[in-house]
């Protein structure tokens, strides 16, 4: 450069015939360590642009030399690169010495630091004369890897990792790929060419096909090797053949008539009691009851085909002995099972009893367990109160379910231990209590309650394991068992449960002598099932806990009516997993809980409140008070949160007697210092913290090693089978709201002969003459009409006058007066064929009345 102005010196000049766009692949230098430039035909050198592969600059270039028909190509080497300067230094020098002159040489090497370049000594020049084909060679290796990695790409994502790409494995032989299409279950299509990997395979596509259409299929052939389906419906032309192609190795389509000649009738022929059965298997298992009507209707909704209500009735038979055989096999893996629930819950109790049966085979006993998760919560966040109850297991295996269920601090069910055996007696409820002693360190249960019916074996292991405990009955179960001894006594119910409700002993005396007073027998009856056990003045205050029933035991069974018709293992995971699902849900409904106490705590005060304005205190001794209610005095001691009533006592939550303290002196006492830590939310949500842990499934559960089991025998029963039915409520129970009034309490008698407790079916005096059944009673007082229509299903028409009858009363009746009989219908005259009638109208003063004569 000169005077500002830009030359070329030195360098050798190509002329390249190459489309644009292949410039760099043309070149026939190397192109590492070259900084290349361009310009057009009629630019001067200071308009030269750099030039790069895929810029902006070279799509220009390319664009420009569609009209000039040619580009000026410049390189010039980088100066950072040392080994490119020495190569065309020793070019230079080459070209300088077949010439023979020495002064173009150094004149060449002024220029060259004109230029701003550096010179090597001499023998740097000679080095590099030796050197440079070496040094040409590994820059054009160089090169052959910058062009590889300038043309790498992502590689693609196999998402069928059993097709394997293409590798050096395959390099030396043709690879001939399969040009047909597999069957992809679900599509419920067919075509030519189509692949199958077993001729059951395409026994399932045909299926899915018929259904999914709504065609009427049938098979026509049917084999190992081809098979072949037809339309049911004669003259269709609808066909499809299946054979094994030696080629690939797998069961091909190679006829397929598509196309339906006829129209669908709502038949399938291949829709059989099997495909029936595998449809609804799943449903089965989790309803035994469904009715193969139901069964008939879904399939016609779901494919617009109706199969016959015998399909559906033997389908599902069929699936009910498929599932009865699944009771048995599950027996094999209880020991599987214990070890999978231990290794996931350490810590935990899982045991399985067996015995040897008459045979001399080891049969299942009994099953317990009871996850640590749980068994530490109780321990250390719940009251120390809970209830035992069983259940019978629906299943084919029978059983009891023995189950312990806690309370948290919200008064809700919080279950932790459970037990399987075949017999709920003495023996099963020792060993059940045993485990519920050592897992909860119960000791002789002195500090404890527990809630319980009157069930004989489970009195006897409570009192011999847990003497010291407190031991509550059901007051449900006693009331039951009364209300059957003494039927027809309305006011029983009232009375029985004020004594139960009873906080203190004052008031159980008084309504006790009132139920002696209403019915003696009923008295002697409950006081021979020892009243203190189920009466809530003899409760202990320990536990903050003022039930007197099994309730809470007999909702949880209530939840687990599903699972208790499964098999075991099945009933098992299900109670477990539902255990864990209330678990998790109650987790985030105490994280979003803000109060300071349970959603129970607000409920009980909000109910107390309601009578707190009738209420008067008198104020005593610091922290003592005095409140009037209803003529008596309660004393309220504040400072030990107790009262004369003793409901805040038994619940920990305050009473009304409290809560009007709490009223007439807002400034020194508040409701929330006075309830019982038992309800704190923060207590709530330590409750709700752990949880059980997940466990395997049975694909991944190790064996044992141990000798497997066999179900337990079970007594064949003669006759129609039962299918399994929720409780049958007692006498006693409530019966659901919005039912027909029963007649239950009536005595039956024999039309015939007149006696009691049986009907005229049964009657065992076939020689007494028939005795006409009396007529009911009105239940109208005098004077009153019967508001029922008269018809086939009111009440019965009066009995019909004569024709004489009717005048005369018509006389009678005055232009003022109604009418007093009620006229005949044309249609009761019309039974008597010897009669005729005709109509004509009364005189001007008689309105409305009507007369009739004999023709």
């Amino acid at each position: 450069m000169s005077d500002d102005t830009l030359v070329y010196n030195g360098g050798s000049g190509h002329e390249l015939l190459t489309q644009p766009r292949s410039l760099f692949q043309g070149l026939p230098v190397s192109l590492y360590g070259q900084r290349i430039w361009y310009k057009l035909p009629f630019e001067d050198l200071k308009e030269l642009r750099i030039l790069c592969e895929g810029t902006e600059n070279f799509e220009r270039m390319c664009e420009a030399a569609k009209w000039t028909r040619m580009i000026e190509i410049y390189m010039e080497k980088d100066e950072d690169c040392e080994g490119d300067h020495g190569n065309e230094e020793g070019r230079n020098d080459d070209q300088n010495m077949e010439r023979g002159a020495d002064q173009v040489e150094q004149r060449g090497r002024d220029d060259n630091n004109e230029d701003g370049r550096d010179n090597n000594t001499d023998d740097g020049r000679d080095q590099d004369r030796e050197d440079g084909r070496e040094v040409y060679e590994m820059c054009e290796e160089e090169a052959q890897v910058e062009e590889v990695v300038a043309k790498f790409f992502e590689e693609e994502e196999n998402d069928d990792y059993q097709r394997t790409p293409t590798t050096s494995d395959n390099e030396g032989r043709k690879i001939q790929r399969c040009p047909y299409d597999r069957w992809v279950r679900g599509s419920g299509e067919l075509k030519i060419k189509q692949v199958f990997e077993s001729v059951k395979e395409f026994r399932e596509a045909v299926i899915e096909y018929a259904l999914k259409g709504g065609w009427n299929i049938r098979f026509n052939r049917w084999g190992a090797v081809k098979s072949e389906a037809l339309c049911g419906i004669e003259k269709c032309s609808w066909r499809v053949y299946c054979s094994y192609e030696d080629s690939i190795a797998m069961w091909m389509i190679k006829t397929f008539q598509e196309n339906h000649t006829c129209f669908k009738d709502g038949r399938c022929k291949i829709l059989s009691q099997q495909v029936i059965c595998d449809m609804f298997i799943h449903e089965l298992r989790n309803d035994p009851l469904l009715k193969p009507v139901i069964m008939q209707q879904r399939i016609h909704d779901r494919y617009d085909v109706a199969p016959s209500h015998n399909q559906c009735r033997k389908a599902k038979k069929k699936a009910l002995e498929l599932i009865e055989e699944e009771f048995k096999e599950q027996y094999s893996r209880m020991k599987d099972y214990r070890d999978e629930l231990k290794a996931r819950n350490p810590h935990s109790t899982v045991e399985v009893r067996t015995e040897i049966n008459a045979v001399g085979v080891e049969v299942f006993d009994s099953f317990y367990m009871c996850f640590s998760g749980l068994r530490d919560t109780w321990k250390g966040h719940c009251r120390p109160i809970f209830g035992i109850d069983g259940c019978f297991l629906k299943s084919n295996s029978k059983g009891q379910l023995l189950a312990a269920v806690g309370r948290d601090a919200n008064n809700q069910i919080y279950p932790f231990a459970w037990a399987v055996v075949q017999v709920e007696n003495s023996e099963s409820w020792l060993w059940f209590i045993r485990h519920l002693k050592n897992d909860l360190g119960l000791g002789n249960g002195e500090g404890f309650t527990v809630i319980s019916d009157r069930q004989k074996g489970l009195l006897f292991a409570v009192n011999q394991e847990l003497p010291e405990i407190e031991h509550r009955m059901c007051a449900r179960h006693i009331y039951g068992n009364i209300r059957k001894d003494h039927p027809r006594k309305p006011q029983l119910k009232t009375k029985f449960w004020r004594v139960v409700d009873s906080f203190n002993e004052e008031d159980y005396e008084i309504n006790l002598a009132q139920l002696k007073k209403y019915d003696s027998d009923i008295y002697e009856a409950f006081m021979s099932r020892n009243p203190r056990n189920c009466s809530r003045a003899f409760f202990k205050t320990d536990s903050c806990c003022e039930d007197a029933l099994n309730n809470f035991s007999e909702s949880y069974n209530n939840t687990l009516e599903k699972a208790r018709a499964m098999p075991l293992i099945q009933s098992l995971e299900t109670m477990r997993r539902q255990t864990m699902m209330r678990i998790a849900m109650r987790r985030k409904m105490t994280q979003k809980h803000k109060a300071t106490h349970s959603l129970k705590v607000a409920l009980v005060i909000a109910e107390e409140e309601k009578a707190v304005k009738h209420l008067r205190t008198i104020a005593s001794r610091p922290g003592l008070f005095e409140v009037m209610d209803n003529g008596q005095s309660h004393k309220v001691n504040m400072k030990e949160k107790t009262c004369r009533c003793r409901k805040w006592d038994l619940t920990g939550i305050p009473c009304r007697h409290a809560l009007r303290v709490v009223f007439d002196n807002p400034k020194t006492y508040k409701k929330e210092d006075l309830v019982s830590d038992w309800y704190l939310t923060t207590k709530w949500q330590d409750q709700y913290i752990d949880s059980i842990g997940p466990v395997n499934g049975m694909k991944f559960w190790r064996t044992s090693g141990e000798t497997t089991l066999e179900a337990p025998d079970t007594e064949v029963q003669k006759g129609r089978k039962k299918n399994p039915q929720k409780r049958i409520k007692g006498v006693n129970e409530s019966p659901k709201k919005g039912k027909k009034a029963t007649n239950h309490g009536r005595d039956m008698h024999c039309y015939r002969c007149g006696l009691a407790d049986h009907n005229a079916y049964k009657c065992p005096n076939s020689g007494v003459p028939f005795k006409p059944r009396p007529p009911k009673k009105s239940k109208l007082a005098d004077g009153m009409e019967d508001p029922r229509p008269v018809g086939k299903k009111g009440r019965k028409p009066k009995k019909k006058k004569t024709v004489t009858e009717v005048v005369e009363s018509q006389d009678l009746a005055g232009p003022s007066q109604p009418t007093q009989t009620s006229t005949p219908e044309f249609g009761e005259w019309d039974r008597k064929p010897q009669m005729k009638h005709k109509t004509g109208y009364s005189e001007p003063g008689r309105v409305g009345s009507k007369q009739f004569a004999i023709t």
